[in-house]
């Protein structure tokens, strides 16, 4: 068994390292939260529209965002797209890196997610019921704090994020006995990350729950 103190001293000595890859974490589910909300909103506005086809066809898009497991579509993204894309008339090379192919795996579940919530929000909102659509940030913020934990299944297509890293410190110490402990200290990342920002959101709520009578 591996001594407490040998076990800190390589925590400590690898947190610089780790502390990286769990900002690839955040930014790779910032960048889906920004593709999702966007594409996410442009059907929710579709689905409020007094145009059949409109409607039609951004239900549909909705359905099919729900639908697409993100780890299955992360595969898809990594293997069919190219890392680079040359644009023939401008001779620019475009590159894509595994990061984002696997923001825009995430970005899939959050068109979803912002199109069925957003629906109903603006909706409330054009009838008068602010209070009610007001309750989509703290919804939408408990979202983004899904992605960051689903940004973890990035590292099954070579991101270098949290768990990714907590692997080649495993493989550069040579020490399989690290291995629990050291995604221990990855779940306390974000745990420190996310527990905080939920309490946030629940007393966000309830007060605009309060403000606006709608506690029970």
């Amino acid at each position: 068994m591996m001594e407490t103190t040998e076990i800190f001293q390589h925590l400590l000595t690898w947190t610089p390292f780790l502390l990286g890859g769990f900002a690839m974490n955040i930014w790779i589910s910032i960048v889906a939260m920004v593709i999702g909300t966007g594409i996410g909103w442009l059907l929710a506005s579709l689905r409020l529209s007094t145009h059949p086809r409109r409607v039609k066809v951004s239900l549909v898009a909705t359905e099919f965002s729900r639908s697409i497991p993100t780890i299955v579509f992360q595969f898809y993204l990594a293997f069919m797209l190219p890392s680079e894309i040359l644009l023939p008339y401008f001779k620019t090379i475009i590159s894509f890196p595994v990061w984002i192919k696997a923001a825009l795996a995430l970005a899939i579940a959050v068109i979803g997610f912002t199109s069925d919530n957003l629906t109903i929000a603006m909706d409330e909102w054009k009838k008068g019921n602010h209070h009610a659509a007001f309750l989509f940030i703290p919804s939408w913020t408990s979202y983004a704090l899904i992605i960051v934990m689903a940004s973890s299944t990035a590292s099954i297509i070579g991101v270098s994020e949290l768990v990714s890293r907590c692997n080649t410190v495993i493989n550069a110490t040579g020490n399989t006995r690290l291995m629990l402990p050291i995604y221990l200290y990855a779940c306390l990342f974000f745990f420190c990350f996310c527990y905080p920002l939920t309490l946030l959101m629940r007393r966000i709520s309830r007060q605009l729950k309060l403000r606006y009578g709608m506690e029970s």
